[in-house]
């Protein structure tokens, strides 16, 4: 009887085990991915078909511009340069780069990555415009600068698409790696 018991107490861990496993949420060491992810998995109800919950939104727009004051915001979040401008503050010269999340279809089938949009405005130093190239690949890490509008900050759902529109963030650069090419 009480080996019976212990067989029957060890199938339940296990089975129990398992189901944690299934539904946990991919794991990740990029502050956004990782951030964004748990977010949607604690609040499944945000959207029910073509319906929006406007408050989960709103709480999530609120949580968005939290994360952005955190100092791993940045953190190995792949971007990649879109364009550069000329610009002048207080009579000083210089460039910003805007930097957007980009598709890879190499990234695991779990990442969310491929869903997330944002777009951050670096202010670049002679020495760091002189290593970037537009459509390169980097890993940025800065200070932020200005925090774009909350009302930028939504879900987008277009037909079968449904992403997560992180919004718009202006940073001072103070390192930028290139991300090397996969072979």
């Amino acid at each position: 009887m009480k080996r019976n018991f212990l067989l029957f107490a060890a199938a339940i861990l296990v089975s129990c085990s398992n189901n944690e496993t299934k539904e946990a949420p991919v794991a990740s060491n990029i502050f956004i991915e990782r951030n964004v992810s748990e977010f949607v998995a604690q609040h499944p109800e945000w959207t029910n078909g073509d319906n929006t919950n406007e408050e989960i939104t709103d709480k999530f727009q609120h949580e968005v511009k939290r994360w952005s004051n955190e100092e791993d915001f940045l953190k190995d979040m792949p971007l990649q340069l879109r364009e550069l401008r000329d610009t002048t503050l207080n009579g000083t010269a210089f460039k910003i780069g805007t930097f957007t999340g980009y598709n890879d279809n190499t990234r695991p089938s779990g990442s969310i990555l491929n869903y997330i949009q944002v777009k951050i405005d670096g202010v670049l130093s002679p020495e760091q415009l002189a290593q970037v190239k537009i459509d390169g690949k980097y890993n940025l890490e800065g200070m932020l600068y200005k925090q774009g509008s909350r009302k930028d900050v939504k879900l987008i759902s277009v037909a079968d698409f449904k992403g997560y529109d992180l919004g718009k963030y202006l940073f001072s650069l103070t390192k930028i790696t290139p991300i090397a090419a996969k072979p």
